[in-house]
């Protein structure tokens, strides 16, 4: 969980001097290599604390997420036409994580409180970014008297996804799982 957080805290640092030297050419890749952080560290997470993962499966995931990667690296050709696609598929594969976290918790009927607010906030984060993921091009492109309550409710999402993973982080001895 350090690990996810100090690497999220990284491209959200890189981002802002990027904004504040008024460059704007690092966001785009910080989005990329965020969706890629995320999927990489949340697939590790899920499998070590939530559900578990066969081996084939993660492996599976890290080769998608490493592909996406790439791919979106070499699609981004100017400023003006972005899309991340693939990242729906991101958004939905970790989802499905919190997904299965909760049948999982339907199963056994059995629930620790810390957990079950952490998926709560990485299903609500990624389906959002799912929906963002689909109208990037508006969302960078159109005024933001438009676009900035879509933003704002995701950056609200956000800084809950990371107080809840810091949260979950301080109690991580405690928790027993499985």
């Amino acid at each position: 969980m350090i690990i996810l957080l100090s690497g999220e805290l990284m491209l959200e640092l890189t981002d802002l001097t990027d904004r504040l030297m008024k460059l704007n050419t690092l966001n785009t890749y910080n989005y990329i290599l965020s969706q890629f952080f995320g999927l990489m560290i949340l697939t590790v997470i899920y499998s070590n604390y939530y559900i578990r993962l066969s081996r084939q499966l993660r492996w599976m995931i890290y080769c998608y997420a490493v592909l996406v990667l790439i791919t979106n690296v070499l699609y981004v050709q100017n400023d003006t036409k972005v899309t991340f696609y693939f990242n729906i598929i991101t958004s939905i594969i970790i989802c499905s994580y919190a997904a299965s976290y909760f049948m999982k918790i339907i199963r056994e009927g059995r629930v620790n409180r810390d957990l079950f607010i952490v998926n709560i906030i990485v299903f609500l984060f990624f389906s959002i970014e799912c929906i963002i993921s689909t109208t990037f091009n508006f969302l960078i492109s159109n005024h933001l008297n438009w676009v900035a309550p879509v933003w704002l409710f995701r950056g609200i999402l956000l800084l809950s996804f990371y107080l809840a993973f810091i949260n979950l982080g301080w109690g991580v001895g405690k928790i027993r799982i499985r």
